[in-house]
């Protein structure tokens, strides 16, 4: 089973996402979280993906792939949740020949409410994301903001996503495989419509 998690940035996808492969034991990749790691630990990668990740600019194309294919390299006898990949046509057209897709699950929400929810996100050291509204840290982990939490840079994103999203919805509704889901609601309720409709699907 592989199904690939899309939605705008603080929309829940990547909480979902990890639930996701945890429920069906699937192996769990997000180009942001692998792309910030690059950047935190300063390889040749990171170093060029920084500038793009602070402005909420998308990654160029090549690097992206390159990635993608490296990850599928080590791990392409398993199952997998893709969270928040494929993130343009080009790279929807290239998944096509490396993986075949399950499901596509589209996370629909407003940009207000993606704001209000990024006002309280904080990540800690492993890159794992919390709420201190709604999913507060556990007792002595340490957290920080991201830098592309700020509104501005959120706006930028989230306008920019739905610039690129609408190829990729068309490309996966003519082949039937897309489920959309309302991510306004507590972790709870949209984990219960996830394993519905992809109950569904299977």
């Amino acid at each position: 089973m592989n199904i690939a998690v899309l939605g705008p940035p603080g929309c829940g996808k990547g909480t979902q996402a990890k639930l996701l492969a945890a429920h069906f034991g699937l192996k769990h990749f997000s180009l942001g979280e692998t792309l910030r790691m690059e950047v935190g630990k300063g390889t040749e990668l990171g170093k060029k993906t920084a500038a793009y990740l602070k402005e909420g600019k998308l990654v160029p194309e090549p690097i992206v792939l390159d990635l993608f294919r490296a990850y599928v390299s080590r791990n392409g006898d398993q199952g997998h949740i893709l969270d928040g990949y494929p993130r343009t046509l080009v790279q929807a057209e290239a998944l096509d020949t490396i993986l075949s897709l399950s499901a596509v699950v589209l996370f629909e929400i407003t940009e207000e409410g993606v704001q209000s929810r990024v006002v309280g996100r904080v990540v800690d050291a492993q890159g794992r994301s919390y709420n201190l509204d709604s999913n507060r840290p556990p007792a002595g982990v340490e957290t920080k903001r991201r830098d592309d939490d700020r509104p501005q840079v959120v706006q930028e994103r989230f306008r920019g996503y739905l610039a690129e999203v609408e190829p990729i919805l068309s490309h996966y509704r003519r082949r039937g495989i897309l489920l959309r889901v309302n991510a306004a609601g507590t972790i709870g309720s949209v984990l219960d419509q996830l394993l519905v409709g992809l109950g569904r699907a299977g």
